[in-house]
């Protein structure tokens, strides 16, 4: 079952597999079934703002290849598409994007980076 499956006629949060090490900063990945059984998404340029914590200590370590190094992950919605930019640690510093018009895409490759991109796999999503 995909977490699509999940969403009823009501607008709630889509189900995300966050592990741990990373925070919330900001959540609108909101949606909602239509009575004829199609998907209705929030369609905002600020849909998803994850950040990696630090260690315990406190510090972010510095180095780019580094797993604990600070990342943040930015997803919205743009004209036409979807688009999710992983950050190495600001805007001015990207390390990776991926852009596409699936809904359902860009959820696989926010799950598939968050679980790979601290150590450097940043594939994007496999049919």
């Amino acid at each position: 079952m995909h977490v699509l499956d999940l969403v009823g006629p009501e607008w709630h949060l889509v189900p995300l597999r966050i592990p741990s090490g990373w925070a919330v900063r900001h959540n609108a990945l909101l949606a909602r079934r239509l009575p004829d059984g199609s998907l209705d998404i929030n369609d905002s340029e600020d849909l998803l703002w994850l950040v990696r914590l630090p260690p315990l200590d406190g510090a972010y370590p510095p180095g780019p290849d580094d797993p604990a190094r600070e990342l943040h992950l930015d997803a919205g919605f743009y004209r036409t598409g979807y688009r999710l930019v992983l950050l190495d640690p600001d805007w001015d510093h990207q390390l990776a994007s991926f852009a596409t018009d699936s809904f359902a895409e860009l959820l696989a490759c926010i799950e598939n980076w968050l679980d790979h991109a601290p150590l450097g796999d940043l594939a994007p999503p496999t049919a």
